[in-house]
């Protein structure tokens, strides 16, 4: 008895999922728990296995396909199945008595019976191209024929979207020719020549502009565009900026990086400092901790960290450190590497992705002074980090204000007017600010 794969429930929040890529085709044997597909929930790629072993009878659902939580996807038999295959449609019955009347067709003077007319068809083609590779072609104007040329350096030579893009950026138009037309008219007796001279100015030679490139918008790029979109359309942002002295950070990494590095096998970075000094500014402040449903504020009993992560392909995704309050330095440090290492490597599970209820991102890490972040729903607040500077600064002391050298960061707090004001937000990052800047090695060493 055939056995139904359903589009399976890959996180809590999961509604849907995306065909990628079969791992085997129809007629293939496969084991239970082998690999049979691998499909996209929102930002995470996930391998499907076989619920049973046997045959794969049929695909319903094919790459590119978007399939609800629960539907079936795809049907397994026992080992030995023979496939059906669908019955051939009748052929139509033709009366040999009545032979039909061909149907002519007008074309300049002549007269061309439409019956001997042969439409133009394209070849078929052996082999297999995905609907993005496909609408490439379509947009760039590049025929069948021309794409069965391609180089694929995919799976048994499939031509993938790296493929069609760099054939296109190489691609030469030949300019064609231009033929004098013939004529029966006699030709003009020639000019007797001129003797005065006349200065001809060279024809300017037209540059041919640049072309366009048509690039589709990847499945990950869409989701990040809605997500950004619908939190903007969603909630009132309101930004606000204070800098903050991180001399001393920076010189407890000078000091313990080695020695962290050596009892804990993980390097010893600025991220998990500020992400302490954040959980514990959060617990003297729970609001930034909510969120809203409707007309209901939810207050969250644990917080739940996200932690922006810029990804090889540009790409952003944030990984979530559930209960982040319940873990020490060590903790909070093994989380942020093990997630942002795995989310690079994109083999971050769904859940890992989800029920985030604060975000920090740190654009200082690419140079940036401070930004502007855009609010990752449904939490009410991020704080954005700028790069670490040294600057001269103004510092009073008992002999007087002094100019020093520090290493300085802008914050930027970015949250929802709907449920924070500007006074509580203000008095957030004061008191961040003071974590911060009080921060202590013994933080690190416990």
């Amino acid at each position: 008895m055939a056995v139904d794969v359903i589009m399976p429930k890959m996180g809590e929040s999961i509604t849907e999922g995306t065909v990628l890529e079969w791992k085997k085709n129809i007629g293939e044997s496969i084991e239970k728990d082998e690999t049979l597909l691998e499909i996209s929930t929102d930002k995470v790629d996930s391998e499907v296995p076989a619920p049973a072993s046997g045959t794969v009878l049929e695909i319903i659902a094919q790459v590119n396909d978007t399939i609800p939580v629960g539907e079936v996807i795809a049907r397994i038999g026992a080992e030995g199945d023979v496939l059906q295959s669908p019955p051939e449609p009748p052929k139509p019955v033709i009366n040999k008595d009545t032979s039909p009347v061909p149907e002519t067709v007008s074309m300049g003077k002549q007269k061309v019976s439409k019956s001997t007319i042969t439409p133009v068809r394209e070849k078929a083609s052996k082999r297999f191209y995905s609907p993005l590779v496909k609408s490439i072609a379509k947009v760039e104007g590049i025929s069948m024929d021309e794409l069965e040329t391609i180089s694929g350096s995919g799976k048994n030579g499939r031509v993938n979207k790296s493929d069609i893009l760099n054939y296109v950026e190489n691609r030469t138009s030949a300019v064609p020719s231009i033929d004098r037309p013939v004529t029966s008219e006699p030709e003009t007796p020639p000019v007797p020549p001129v003797t005065e001279t006349v200065a001809v100015k060279p024809t300017p030679v037209a540059t041919p502009p640049m072309g366009d490139r048509v690039e589709p918008m990847s499945r990950m790029r869409k989701r990040i565009a809605d997500h950004m979109v619908a939190s903007v359309q969603t909630s009132p942002h309101v930004y606000t900026t204070v800098e903050a002295d991180v001399t001393n950070l920076v010189d407890i990494r000078s000091e313990l990086k080695e020695s962290f590095k050596n009892s804990s096998g993980v390097n010893l970075t600025y991220t998990p400092m500020i992400l302490d000094a954040c959980i514990k500014t959060i617990k003297e402040f729970p609001l930034m901790n909510a969120s809203l449903e409707g007309d209901n504020i939810i207050h969250h009993g644990n917080i739940n960290m996200g932690v922006a992560v810029a990804l090889p392909n540009d790409n952003l995704i944030v990984p979530v450190i559930h209960s982040a309050e319940e873990r020490n330095f060590l903790g909070l440090a093994r989380s942020t590497a093990d997630l942002a290492g795995r989310a690079r490597d994109n083999k971050l599970t769904p859940d890992e992705i989800f029920g985030s209820t604060f975000t920090v991102t740190n654009p200082g890490v690419f140079g940036s002074l401070f930004g502007m972040g855009i609010i990752n729903q449904p939490n009410v607040g991020i704080l954005s980090v700028g790069a670490f500077k040294k600057r001269p600064v103004v510092k009073e002391t008992e002999y007087g204000d002094t100019i020093v050298i520090r290493s300085m960061v802008y914050l930027t707090l970015s949250y929802d007017h709907r449920i924070i004001d500007g006074a509580y937000g203000t008095k957030f990052l004061a008191r961040l600010v003071e974590n911060i800047e009080s921060y202590s090695k013994t933080r690190i060493q416990n």
